[in-house]
């Protein structure tokens, strides 16, 4: 355990280093986003539903939910921004100020801004739904490749720096970011997330680790699972504080529990199955995809046991994935350029 160094940058350096206000130019809405609806055997069965985009080739990556239940994302391929509205079943896109940013990670805050990095520039974005005026931040290092967002109970913003070895912290208040070195070079800091407490946790898939900053005591610390180069890949947290996270080269769901600082490991019933994105739903459900096995899985934290759904469209390579108020699991597919909309076997919550 250390006490974490900060890459300390003077203030006026860092407060909007790279600040550009510019009017994102919408592609339009699209209202003939047609969905394919296919029923999925499973317990119960599942269905899922499939919405193209309107760029196809735009290689949709991350997906956020605002309050209204529309989802945004972004296009690393074709630099833009979008948005899928569920109840109209329209789509919305944005060029990005700024060519080549290859936009990656995404989140939107609790004033319904809509918050991505840039992965190709190192720099982050924000994006006002009300006047469609996107704002550009550089991060203090060079080449750091931002990835994965997450905001913390005061509203701040938290990043991986996937090429800094390094997580990050963006003052909303200030515009100053700083930047918190990790111990393990080459680490490849990757998904991240925020327990109850504060405490930050991230991903390493070079690493093989996942690790722990709290923020309060500056207080840092990498933790190994048992099974070694195991790809660790993206992270979630529980209601009870605990972290779930996908083994992306060792085809397993990992778990680690820091009361009691034991890790457990799943090992998911396909082969070879590369699981990638994890979301935990409300009823405490472990959602994962599988990137190589095309599929969505069910985990059961009580019963151990996983449920397995065939994705309709082959090679979506299914990235991020999250689930919406009425427990609908989305998530973008970034081989095929659809978004993705699984109902589970129990139904949708009213």
């Amino acid at each position: 355990m250390s006490e974490a160094p900060l890459r300390a940058v003077p203030l006026m350096a860092i407060v909007l280093l790279l600040t550009v206000a510019c009017g994102g130019q919408s592609d339009g809405t699209a209202p003939d986003a047609a969905a394919t609806q296919t029923a999925i055997a499973g317990t119960g069965g599942a269905t899922i539903s499939e919405f193209d985009l309107p760029t196809r080739d735009g290689v949709p990556h991350s997906i956020a939910i605002d309050s209204a239940g529309r989802l945004w994302f972004t296009e690393f391929q074709g630099n833009k921004l979008g948005m899928f509205d569920p109840a109209s079943e329209r789509f919305e896109e944005w060029e990005v100020p700024t060519a080549n940013a290859r936009p990656h990670g995404i989140g939107v805050d609790r004033d319904g801004i809509v918050w991505i990095t840039y992965i190709g520039l190192s720099r982050l974005a924000s994006f006002d739904p009300e006047t469609e005026q996107f704002q550009e931040f550089a991060i203090p290092s060079a080449n750091t490749g931002p990835h994965t967002i997450v905001f913390d109970a005061a509203g701040d913003l938290w990043f991986t720096e996937s090429r800094g070895d390094a997580i990050a912290r963006l003052d909303r208040a200030t515009g100053e970011i700083e930047e918190i070195p990790v111990p393990t070079a080459g680490s490849v800091p990757y998904g991240i997330v925020i327990d109850q407490q504060g405490v930050v946790w991230w991903a390493e898939l070079q690493g093989h680790r996942i690790g722990r900053y709290d923020p309060a005591s500056g207080e840092l610390v990498e933790l190994s699972p048992p099974t070694p180069e195991q790809g660790a890949r993206r992270i979630a947290v529980d209601a009870n504080g605990d972290l779930w996270f996908t083994e992306y080269d060792a085809g397993n769901l990992g778990y680690y529990n820091p009361r009691t600082q034991q890790f457990e490991e799943y090992e998911l019933p396909t082969a070879d199955s590369q699981p990638y994105a994890i979301v935990v739903a409300r009823d405490g459900a472990v959602w994962l995809s599988e990137f190589q096995g095309n599929k969505i899985a069910r985990f059961d934290p009580q019963t151990k046991t996983f449920e397995e759904f065939d994705i309709p469209t082959p090679n979506a390579g299914c990235r991020t994935m999250l689930e919406d108020a009425q427990g609908a699991i989305w998530c973008p597919e970034s081989g095929s350029g659809k978004l993705l909309r699984l109902v589970p076997p129990g139904g949708l919550t009213p």
